[in-house]
This record gives structure tokens, C-alpha cells and sequence, in this order.
């Protein structure tokens, strides 16, 4: 990548990131006038990414997603809500929000654990640096419908990525993010960064949560526990994952709603505008929706008892409405395109009790889709629950997993049971239905019957829940007195720790690329830095604007020095693939504008590898669509010559086909050999069971009677 292309990246990013701030910060002056500190900066944040999630939505809705029209939209969105501001003119009458000081011990024990946590982080980012991404969902589809998006401009047509699940039919909010990176610099250069983001939001909601009771850093600590765990450090950091997401998302919600519900029953003149709180967090909790459906319930149960709860008796339709209408404007896209494209806009669910929905059929699934339900109304035997759930439940939280799964449930039962305000007990109520939901989501116990393969792998869905109830938990004042406080954070910064080290997630340790100091520097920045400027702008704005464009000069070089290494590295190694994928790889990672067929199920969940450095390859599983949105494979091989064929390929990669109920091992697909012989086929690389071939014409169906392989 060039120096200019590198700048040119960089100056398009700094537009729209400063444009679109200009218009978070206008907007949430309008809405919560007289919010300051991290909770206005909170608020900034979800307004922010909610404008730029709509913009891209509607841009990839008329297939217009590119650098242009993203930072034209974003600029015109600045200026607009510039105008709106200086029409409206100052708006006074907010609250002061309450924020007892927090004693410097106590501050510094929780920053401690933040920057602990960012360090263990930045190891999995050290590791994506030095050979790409690598997570299973990232390269089977995550990355693939970013890619896609970048290159054609659309996010409205269906990526179909495989014959075995729906993917394609699934909100896809944290994707279009990725491809405003890889617009802006033709590289996916910011995807290893996004999730930071998301861990910074994470942490910001977590301080709000405890900041109106003196209990952030205790809320910080626990959070930053949940974070730390297996679901979330081997798969989040630096990967195009989006199970950290929606946590972020649902504790921004919620820390929204209680530091503007935390005072307002004592106010004589309650002038806190919480129309405008429970819009946000509706705006927050639907980005949520938008990126992963697992958050459905918190979402409902915001819905419905976010009026009762906080809406006086006869406000509350009118507060029910908006939460309704700021949860369709960040997620509605998703839906009403899964409506045009299959009739329903819940097409992977084939009935609702004895309703039967339109949809795709699913003729093939990777795993029976159990959840953890069918093991609760139907009971294994007992070394079922020992080996898949109980050992898999410690593995993921490590030593600490009672502490962890048992404060997460107390501190969303106290929350509803002792509350400190309507909007406390709220939260309680959504962290137990976004658990409850939990156990009935299908495929969070898949498997063949009577081994749910898939428990520890889909754990990750409950941590949204687990994050908010430990959050929760430090608001309760008898279990956090103020004299206890420094020995309650010695003693989560101690769980922090043995949780990193003895828990799935301490494998990001030991990751070949992870350099521990470099690590431990990145952790201080992230936290050091925003703390540092934040002091510094309360003395001096004009100094700390200096101080964050020195800062914002020292990124960029570092950027330039990181994308060179991230680039020369990614997907070239010898051994990051599995199934001999290593050397298709590094064959497609030069090319660019092809388009490339894969055949073999291998190669559909590791399909990412195959679109180039540039992320310009339209790389496509050969199978058949099907009504209503289906997508099948295909059987027969003069049916598959065909359906290769129309797709005009100049390139094809077969694979083996990948049973996920027995990863580790790989099975012959018969693809390769329905190319064998061909004329038009000139096979250019084979290693073990997976070939390219080049593709100079069409293939003639009627070969196939002849081919070994038919």
C-alpha cells in the first residue's frame, strides 16, 4: 500500500469521524442538555455510531456504500445538525448528574484492571498483526460480507456464504462498519481495531453504571472481569467478531437510563428529560439488535418494561413508541430487507407455536440446533452435565467461574429486589430476560443429541447478560460499603488476573506474535491516554485539542509502520489454515478483481482468505438459490457445471467438506473431481484435498457422465 493511498485513508477517516461528532455532540446537547463527562461522551458515542450506521444503511440500500458518499453524507449530517443547534440556541435547565467523588485509591485500583485487560487484549491484536484474522466466524463470513459490501457498493443483496445456515439472512450492522473501513483504504487495515472501540464503550457504560452511586470503579473491575473471560479475549480481540458488541451496546443502554433516572425522584423540579434518555438507549440497544439477534430478549423486555417501570401511567404508549422507534431506526434495515427478500422478517424461523412462517428450507444444517433448554426439559445423564457444561463453563471463566456466574445473577436479582431507582430495577429485569432468552436460543447447546458440542463455543451469547448483572452488582451499598471498597477491587483485580491466566482466554498469552511489553504499552495508552486529555481539557480546551491532534499525529505514524507488517504477514504463514487451505491462500492473496468459485464446505467457513489483499475477488460458494431467500448445495454434477458456469469464474478452489460436529476432521468433496479432465479446467495448484484451477470456459455438463468423479 502506498504512502498516499495510506494518507488519503486517514484524511477520509478524519472527515467523517470529525464530522460525525460534530453531529453527536450538537444532537446530544439538544436531547440531554446539561450532561457532561463520561456520560455525555456516552451518549456522543451511541448518537454517533447511530448516524453512521443509518448512513450506510441507506447508502447500501441504493448500492451507493463507497468514500465518496460516505464522507459527503457525513459531512452534509455535520453540517445539518450544526444548523439545527444554532437554530434551537442554547437550551438550559439540566440536571446537574449526580457524581460523588471517588477517592484516588480507589480510581487508581480501577483503572488498573482497565489497563490489565486492554494488555491482554492487545496480545490477540498482536497476534492478527502478525498473521492476519483468524477466528472461525471472521473468515467464514463476518469478513466476506464486509468485503462484499466494500465492493459493490450494496447491502441490501444476499451474500449467500454457505448451503448450511442463513447466515446471509442475519442483521448485519457490525459488518457495515468493516466496510466503511476497507472503503476508506481498500484495505480491512481498521477491522482489527473496531472491537476496541467497542471495548472502550464497554468500559465507559461500566464506570456510568456505578459513577451516580460512588460505585464505578467497582462496576468497572466486574465488567472488565466478564471481558477478560474465554468467550471474549481469543475471539474478540482484533478479530471482525461482533459478540463484544452488544455488550457495549446493552451496558450503554443501561448506564444511559440510570444516570438520568439516578436523581430525578428526589428533584423538586424534575427536570431531567428522560423522553430523550430512553430514546437514546432504545437507539443503543437497536445497534445491538442490528449486529447480533441474541440480544432479542434484553430488547423486548426494554420494550415492555421500560414503560411500566419508568413512564408515568399515562405516558406509557407513548414511551412503549420510543423504544419501538429508536430500536427500528438503527436495526428496522435488517428486518424489512429479510421481509422483501422472503416474506417475513424472522425468515430463520420456520414457525412461531403452531403460526408457520414463510422462509428458506434448510435442507442441511451444520449441527442440530439443541439449546440449552432442550437439556433443561429433557435431562441427560448426569456425566453429560459434568463433561459439556459444568468443565466447559470453568474452562470459559476460569477458577472464578462461581464468583463470576453467581455475582451476575445476584447482581441483577438485587437489582430488581432493592433498586435504586426505576431505571435499576429496569436493568435487573433485562439482564434475567436477556439470560432466560439465552437458554432457549437455539444452537447454545448444538450437537448431536446428548453432546452439545456447541455449548462452550456459544457461551459468548450470555455474556451481554452476565457483563450487565456484574455491573449491577456494586450499586447494591450493603455489599459495597465505603470502607470495604479498596479490598472489594484488590480482591476483582485478583479475579481478573487468575481469570487471564486460567481460563480459555489465557491462551492470547502464549499467541506466537504476542510481545508482553508492547502489550502492557498498549493497555496504558488506551487507558492513559483518554484520562490524560479528559484532565487536561478541564484546565485548558485549547491545550488539550493540541495535545489530542500531537496524539492523533502519533497514531498515524504508527499506523503507517503497523499496516506494512499486517499486510506483508496476513494469511502468509505456513500453518494458519487447517485442511491444507495454507497455499490457496497465499495463491489468492496477491490477485485482486477475480472472481473466485469455492467449492467444499472448508472452503465456504474459511472463504475470507480467498478475496485478496485488496478485498477486491468476488468469491462466491457454487450452490443453488433457492425462493424466499434458500441457498442449497448442489448434488449432481452436471447441475453443479452448470451453476459454476453462469457464475463466469475465472478461478475455482475446491476443498473437503467440514463436519462441525467433528472439527477436526475433514471429509472428500466431490467437486475436484467433476473438474478433472475438463479442457476449460487447468488445475494450477494442488495440495493434500484442496486444488485451484483456472478456469478458461464454460464446462460441458455432458462431460460429467464421464468423469471418475460423477
Amino acid at each position: 500500500m502506498s504512502f498516499g493511498s495510506y494518507l488519503a485513508g486517514v484524511a477520509g477517516l478524519a472527515v467523517l469521524l470529525s464530522a460525525l461528532a460534530l453531529a453527536a455532540v450538537r444532537a446530544r446537547a439538544l436531547l440531554l442538555p446539561g450532561w457532561s463527562g463520561a456520560p455525555a461522551r456516552l451518549v456522543e458515542a451511541v448518537l454517533g455510531i447511530s448516524l453512521l450506521t443509518v448512513l450506510l444503511q441507506l447508502l447500501g440500500a441504493f448500492g451507493l456504500i463507497g468514500a465518496a458518499g460516505l464522507i459527503a453524507g457525513s459531512v452534509l449530517i455535520g453540517l445539518g445538525a450544526e444548523l439545527a443547534w444554532r437554530r434551537a440556541g442554547p437550551r438550559e435547565g439540566g440536571d446537574e448528574l449526580p457524581s460523588p467523588p471517588v477517592p484516588t485509591l480507589q480510581l487508581i485500583l480501577g483503572l488498573a484492571g482497565v489497563a490489565f485487560l486492554t494488555a491482554h487484549w492487545a496480545t490477540g491484536l498482536q497476534d492478527v498483526w502478525g498473521q492476519g484474522m483468524f477466528t472461525f466466524d471472521t473468515l467464514w463470513y463476518h469478513g466476506p460480507f464486509a468485503a462484499r459490501m466494500a465492493a459493490e457498493g450494496s447491502a441490501w443483496t444476499l451474500h449467500y456464504s454457505d448451503p448450511e445456515y442463513l447466515n446471509w439472512l442475519y442483521p448485519q450492522n457490525s459488518e457495515l462498519l468493516h466496510a466503511a473501513g476497507i472503503t476508506l483504504f481498500n484495505r480491512d487495515l481498521l477491522s482489527p481495531l473496531i472491537n476496541f472501540a467497542w471495548l472502550g464503550m464497554a468500559l465507559t457504560a461500566a464506570w456510568c453504571i456505578g459513577r451516580p452511586y460512588g460505585a464505578a470503579p467497582l462496576s468497572l473491575v466486574a465488567v472488565a472481569v466478564a471481558l477478560d473471560t474465554g468467550p471474549m479475549v481469543p475471539r474478540e480481540a482484533g478479530t471482525a467478531a461482533n459478540d463484544v458488541a452488544p455488550v457495549a451496546l446493552l451496558l450503554a443502554a443501561i448506564a444511559i437510563l440510570i444516570t438520568a433516572w439516578a436523581n430525578r425522584d428526589s428533584l423538586p423540579v424534575k427536570r431531567v428529560a428522560p423522553t430523550a434518555a430512553l430514546f437514546a438507549a432504545a437507539l443503543a440497544i437497536g445497534l445491538a439488535l442490528g449486529t447480533k439477534l441474541t440480544v432479542a430478549g434484553a430488547v423486548v423486555a426494554l420494550a415492555i418494561a421500560g414503560p411500566l417501570l419508568l413512564a408515568e401511567p399515562g405516558r406509557r404508549w407513548r414511551a412503549f413508541w420510543i423504544v419501538v422507534g429508536g430500536v427500528a431506526i438503527t436495526s428496522g434495515f435488517w428486518f424489512f430487507r429479510d421481509v422483501i427478500h422472503t416474506g417475513s422478517p424472522l425468515p430463520w424461523l420456520g414457525e412461531i407455536g403452531p403460526l408457520n412462517l414463510p422462509g428458506p428450507d434448510r435442507l442441511l444444517e451444520g449441527r442440530d440446533p439443541f439449546s440449552v433448554a432442550h437439556y433443561l426439559f429433557f435431562p441427560p445423564e448426569p456425566s453429560i452435565w459434568r463433561s459439556y457444561f459444568l468443565e466447559a463453563t470453568k474452562n470459559l471463566l476460569g477458577p472464578g467461574w462461581f464468583l463470576i456466574a453467581g455475582g451476575g445473577l445476584a447482581g441483577a436479582l438485587l437489582a430488581i429486589l432493592r433498586p435504586r431507582s426505576a431505571a435499576v430495577r429496569l436493568a435487573g429485569v433485562i439482564a434475567i430476560a436477556a439470560a432466560v432468552s439465552y437458554v432457549f436460543t437455539p444452537l447454545t447447546a448444538a450437537g448431536p443429541e446428548g453432546r452439545p458440542v456447541a455449548f462452550s463455543i456459544n457461551f459468548r451469547y450470555l455474556i451481554p447478560a452476565l457483563a450487565l448483572g456484574l455491573a449491577l452488582l456494586p450499586l447494591e451499598p450493603k455489599l459495597t460499603p465505603e470502607r470495604w471498597r479498596p479490598l472489594l477491587l484488590a480482591g476483582g483485580l485478583a479475579v481478573l488476573v487468575a481469570t487471564s491466566q486460567y481460563s480459555d482466554s489465557a491462551v492470547s498469552w502464549d499467541e506466537p506474535f504476542s510481545y508482553l511489553p508492547a502489550a502492557a504499552l498498549i493497555g496504558l495508552l488506551f487507558i492513559g491516554a483518554p484520562v490524560a486529555l479528559s484532565m487536561l481539557a478541564g484546565r485548558s480546551r485549547a491545550l488539550a485539542a493540541l495535545a489530542a491532534a500531537a496524539l492523533a499525529l502519533v497514531v498515524v505514524a504508527a499506523g503507517w509502520e503497523r499496516q506494512n507488517d499486517y499486510l506483508t504477514h496476513r494469511y502468509a504463514g505456513s500453518d494458519g489454515f487447517r485442511f491444507q487451505l495454507d497455499d490457496a491462500a497465499r495463491w489468492a492473496k496477491p490477485t485482486k478483481d477475480l472472481r473466485v468459485a469455492v467449492a467444499g464446505t472448508s472452503g465456504a467457513y474459511n472463504q475470507y482468505a480467498f478475496y485478496g489483499a485488496e478485498l477486491s475477488n468476488h468469491v462466491q460458494f457454487v450452490g443453488a438459490e433457492e425462493p424466499e431467500g434458500g441457498f442449497q448445495a448442489i448434488a449432481k454434477c452436471a447441475e453443479w457445471r452448470t451453476a459454476l458456469n453462469d457464475g463466469d469464474y475465472d478461478y475455482l478452489v475446491t476443498t473437503p467438506t467440514l463436519d462441525l460436529n467433528q472439527p477436526g476432521e475433514a471429509k472428500i468433496s466431490p467437486e475436484r473431481g467433476w473438474v478433472l479432465g475438463s479442457p476449460a479446467a487447468k488445475e494450477i495448484l494442488h495440495s493434500g484435498r484442496v486444488a485451484v484451477f483456472r478456469l478458461d470456459g464454460p464446462l460441458d455438463p455432458a462431460e460429467c457422465g464421464r468423469q471418475a468423479g460423477k
